[in-house]
């Protein structure tokens, strides 16, 4: 709202950071000098990478301070020293997990190359908020406080963070549980078939307890949540020069993530004597996730093999022993302080088993508690992403992710001389007993882990005969060689429309690309359309439904009143099935998350999927009357709730409008006034869980925010690198009233892009602003 805005400067002013000029800055070595192109975009120009490194922090804390800080200190579990009680229950979940505590360790065992990155980053972040802001962001002159320092700890706490949010499987253990404790293992295995009953046995005794424990770990972990967004999902695909108009090889990527303002990425371009590299970067970490180095280009989207595992343990009387076998093994014990603005401290007393640390607290006459172990947290190596700008082979950039314990991903390359690969990478636990899918117990001397899966054993591939590899999450192809990798990957319904659609041609360009990224074809509706369209609608409502459905071409489009009647029927059966076979726990059974901003867990992700199985097998033993009926009598029920949900009359309920998008602030997106000065949109979308366009639609809620959405995008032409395009879902800077905010949000919902320049003459064309950052005295040591 323009209103807002104008208030907003009125009182507080731009606070635009400091982008011409020359800049005293400690820890550089050299000059580093930093020019930006009209989309805020910086190419950081250094004499070491220790500077480059630097001078991208530099970048992020002039444009993310907030967006850092908020991450900091959610990891490090301290937000409630800046928003008061409200960040408790975050602050809580992150000091029983201990991200913080586990960086520190790792740290320990890090190559000194690879520390050495992590401490330049974290000092460039300090000097960007000391040395690169004239003010404070807004919203710690609205909040109170500042943003605070960095060290090479914050950015290991900030990528565990990341992959405890983002792949990580304790979220469908918990789902699971809940299902099975509230209606048997029968309901179980109907509702999640692969789940067979050689998982981990809970005895059925101490399921109150069990429930109570959970319960409460449910509840902290959505306080986390609701103050720190995630998401999960992503496409990603490469072309061989084969199927290319040009001869060379083309790599797509659109990673999916919650719609937020500012965006989870950011781009930039660093240049050194020994190398370069451009593309999407992350702010808090020194890595290009997705990009080009001039010979490679690489992209990512999210592995989601299972590397965490959760386990029921029986506490002793003294409150610091858990049973194993027959013994009573002693744990460590730690007591974190956690401080909140305006209120008195809170001693968090955290019980470390063999395991893992006790996630969930010890409630009083209550023996039953849950650790977690995951592979994030242990303190082993870490190079894969910090390195992958140095990679100038297939097997140079696998070798790459040996140790790559954080954030599990499908990774897809290129590079000039025509070569495309594939690699999964994130090491996965090799399990003694059980595969994971629920939580095991403790007690059980076989329960637990013997170490990692070998990375030669781990999934990939090169120059497949077909021309090309897709990833959109789906699972990867197994040789029994591999071992168990996970359960958890979603639908194959994206992936399926972006391989029959990269099959269909072999001239594809940058433009062609783009276009398959905004792909709103409903794979799901193709399969069960016969089946819905021969439902026998006999009530009025459901005539209304089928008479849209009969003349819909199957695109979830904005403007398209099918689209919204297809969403909120197959929403209505879910429920229904659910309820059939999980009439007490049916909620968990599709998806019901963690509160806040993630209401579903992965557990949804395969819902239409099931539904559309069964909508063809048409099983007996789900309903009383046959399915055809079942079928009718729920498009009636659909039309009436989409009715009621949107206000409007079927015919009327475009789907884009009904459920619009809208970027949220990480921080006062749901604050009245303010709101509007920091929120983006909303505006109108369409898309949903199974379509590329993917803009996710959770069973329990079809017309809520979507928990993911495209955030950025790029199409790299490889070796012809300026025609590749980029962009963001909203703009480079964190600052509401800065010209970068959300400039690139047009150009995003047009399914455009925008070069980022490559060559020297292309950078000096571009350059708009020019920062030099002088060294000021002696580089400080992190710690």
């Amino acid at each position: 709202m323009a209103w807002t805005h104008s208030l907003l400067r009125l009182m507080f002013g731009r606070r635009l950071p400091v982008a011409s000029g020359t800049l005293a800055v400690p820890g550089t070595t050299a000059p580093v000098v930093i020019r930006r192109d009209r989309w805020g975009i910086p190419v950081v120009e250094a004499a070491t990478d220790a500077d480059a490194w630097s001078g991208l922090g530099f970048c992020h804390a002039q444009d993310r301070a907030t967006q850092l800080d908020f991450f900091r200190r959610a990891a490090s579990g301290t937000l409630s020293e800046l928003v008061g009680k409200e960040g408790l229950s975050a602050d809580r979940v992150a000091r029983r997990i201990g991200f913080h505590r586990a960086a520190r360790e790792q740290l320990a065992v890090l190559a000194p190359d690879v520390r050495a990155t992590l401490d330049a980053y974290a000092r460039g972040v300090t000097a960007g908020i000391t040395n690169g802001l004239r003010k404070k962001p807004h919203e710690y002159a609205i909040l109170g406080g500042e943003p605070g320092p960095w060290e090479a700890i914050d950015v290991g706490a900030f990528l565990k963070f990341l992959s405890f949010l983002l792949p990580s499987h304790w979220n469908v253990e918990l789902a699971r549980l809940q299902v099975l404790l509230a209606d048997g293992p029968e309901a179980l295995l109907a509702l999640d078939p692969a789940v067979t009953a050689k998982g981990p046995a809970i005895d059925p005794k101490p399921g109150a307890r069990v429930w109570n424990a959970f319960d409460r770990l449910t509840a902290d972990i959505a306080g986390l949540l609701r103050v720190v967004p995630a998401g999960r999902g992503s496409n990603s695909w490469v072309l061989a020069g084969t199927r290319t108009k040009s001869g060379r090889p083309l790599l797509a990527n659109d990673p999916h993530m919650m719609p937020s303002a500012p965006a989870p990425w950011y781009f930039a371009h660093l240049r050194t004597p020994e190398w370069q590299a451009c593309g999407a970067t992350l702010p808090g970490a020194p890595c290009i996730v997705a990009g080009h180095n001039g010979h490679s280009a690489w992209g990512s989207t999210a592995g989601l093999q299972d590397d965490t595992d959760l386990f029921v343990e029986e506490i002793g009387p003294d409150g610091e022993t858990v049973r194993v076998g027959d013994d009573w093994i002693r744990c460590a014990v730690r007591e974190e302080v956690i401080r909140v603005k305006g209120g008195r401290d809170v001693v968090e007393r955290v019980l470390i088993t063999p395991r893992g640390p006790v996630v969930s607290p010890a409630l009083e006459g209550v023996t039953a508690a849950v650790s977690m172990r995951a592979v994030w947290l242990d303190p082993l190596p870490a190079r894969g992403l910090v390195d992958v700008h140095k990679a100038r082979s297939f097997e140079e950039f696998r070798r790459l992710f040996e140790d790559w314990p954080v954030i599990p991903q499908h990774m897809v390359y290129a590079d000039t001389t025509g070569k495309i690969g594939w690699q999964l990478v994130g090491q996965v636990p090799h399990r003694r007993s059980g595969n994971g899918t629920l939580p095991g117990p403790g007690s059980d001397p076989d329960a637990g882990w013997d170490g990692l899966v070998p990375f030669d054993r781990m999934p990939h591939a090169a120059d497949p005969p077909i021309g090309f590899f897709a990833t959109a999450n789906n699972p990867p192809t197994r040789e029994p060689a591999t071992g168990f990798l996970g359960y958890d990957w979603v639908s194959g319904y994206r992936a399926a429309v972006i391989g029959e659609d990269l099959q269909a041609r072999s001239d594809w360009d940058v433009a062609g690309c783009l276009a398959v990224q905004l792909s709103r074809r409903s794979k799901p509706w193709e399969e069960a359309r016969e089946v819905i369209l021969a439902a026998p609608a006999a009530d009025p409502d459901a005539r209304r439904g089928l008479a849209l459905l009969r003349a819909w071409d199957g695109t979830v489009a904005g403007d398209s009143p099918a689209a919204a009647v297809y969403v909120f029927l197959l929403c209505e059966l879910c429920q229904r099935t659910a309820k059939a076979r999980a009439p007490k726990g049916w909620e968990w059974a599709m998806g019901k998350g963690f509160g806040g901003l993630v209401p579903h867990s992965l557990f949804a992700d395969r819902r239409f999927e099931h539904l559309v199985v069964n909508l063809r097998d048409q099983a007996g033993g789900w309903f009383d009357r046959p399915w055809p009926e079942e079928i009718a009598d729920a498009l009636g029920a659909a039309v009436r709730w989409l009715e009621k949900a949107s206000g409007r009359r079927v015919e009327e309920a475009r789907w884009g409008e009904v459920r619009p998008f809208e970027l949220k602030h990480i921080v006062l997106g749901a604050v009245p006034v303010v709101k509007g000065a920091f929120n983006v949109g909303p505006v109108p979308g369409g898309g949903d869980t199974n379509t590329p366009f993917q803009a996710t639609v959770t069973p329990l809620d079809p017309l809520g925010p979507p928990t993911n959405l495209p955030n950025f995008r790029m199409v790299i032409d490889v070796g012809a690198w300026s025609n590749s395009r980029f962009v963001l879902c909203g703009g480079q800077s964190g600052n509401p009233l800065s010209p970068h905010y959300a400039d690139l949000f047009e150009v995003w919902r047009r399914g455009e892009g925008v070069p980022i320049p490559w060559t020297p003459e292309e950078i000096q064309v571009a350059t708009v602003a020019t920062l030099t950052l002088e060294p000021a005295g002696p580089a400080s040591v992190g710690a």
